[in-house]
């Protein structure tokens, strides 16, 4: 023969027992917050919450996302966003499907000709970072009666 053991609980949110609801020792529970309390000699505790990181919970998704020498991003709450941005000729790009980020640079800078067609100047690394790539780098333009244009410097 089992033996039903009943916990004081509540099924309002945020409700948390005071030591006047509890005897030392004993525990309560809230269904709705899903934490579990309990009265120690010096007051109510929260002794397990599982929307603080516990299984199915809605903990912080991450704690601290560091990059060498710049400053550290902290999860502040567990509703807090880490939010990535693409400048320059960095992109990113994300598949929910996979659950990835892709972080990447052009292979290509795209720009409209005069008559208007789009076309891309192809861009390839041979060794080192494209920001260094591109430092000092000199494009000359040709029109289309064959003159020569004003070289276009990108710094």
């Amino acid at each position: 023969m089992s033996t039903v053991i009943k916990l004081k609980r509540s099924e309002t949110s945020s409700s948390v027992p005071t030591t006047s609801d509890l005897e030392v020792g004993e525990v309560a529970v809230n269904t709705v917050d899903q934490k579990i309390y309990m009265r120690s000699s010096t007051g109510v505790v929260e002794i397990a919450n599982t929307s603080s990181g516990g299984a199915g919970g809605s903990g912080n998704s991450f704690t601290n996302i560091s990059v060498l020498g710049q400053s550290t991003v902290q999860a502040d709450s567990a509703t807090d966003t880490l939010t990535l941005v693409g400048t320059g000729l960095n992109s990113i790009t994300t598949d929910a499907s996979t659950d990835t980020i892709t972080i990447g640079t052009p292979t290509g800078i795209s720009f409209v000709k005069a008559d208007g067609t789009s076309t891309s100047l192809n861009l390839r690394v041979e060794a080192g970072t494209l920001s260094s790539a591109v430092n000092s780098l000199y494009i000359p333009f040709t029109k289309e009666d064959g003159s020569s244009v004003n070289t276009l410097v990108m710094n």
